[in-house]
């Protein structure tokens, strides 16, 4: 069985179509040797990806993603396990960039991928307060 990961995260510093498209081919590369397949989606500052593969090569290139100094901010989005088949079979890293057209088709994607980030970092941000909440309330006790 297999393993889906999805997560987005900011850029840390801008990065040019080059650099990016760099980032995509080398990943490409490395995701072959480790059985894995997936997407890159940018748009503005936002990497959106999908991996596929052996659970254990998903999982260990995700906490390398997480310590690349090009990511900052990662959120996992979902993580599903036993997965039956791939969706991206024939992609070792398939990438589109949703700021390099102005094709209009593709701006509901990219005012989802910006929600979605908004959204969880309000959920975070409610988390936080949730916790301080229960603290402020244990403590004077």
């Amino acid at each position: 069985m297999l393993k889906r990961l999805k997560y987005v995260s900011r850029f840390q510093r801008d990065m040019t179509a080059v650099e990016i498209d760099d980032l995509a081919s080398r990943a490409a590369q490395k995701n072959s040797e480790l059985q894995i397949t997936g997407v890159l989606m940018t748009a503005g500052k936002l990497f959106f990806q999908v991996l596929e593969g052996p659970a254990e090569n998903v999982d260990a290139l995700f906490q390398t993603i997480r310590g690349d100094a090009r990511h900052t901010d990662v959120l996992l989005l979902s993580s599903e396990d036993r997965v039956p088949e791939r969706i991206y079979p024939d992609w070792a890293m398939g990438k589109f960039s949703l700021d390099s057209t102005d094709d209009a088709r593709l701006e509901p994607l990219r005012a989802i991928l910006e929600t979605i980030v908004a959204i969880r970092r309000q959920q975070e941000l409610l988390i936080d307060v949730l916790e301080r909440g229960i603290w402020s309330a244990m403590v004077q006790d």
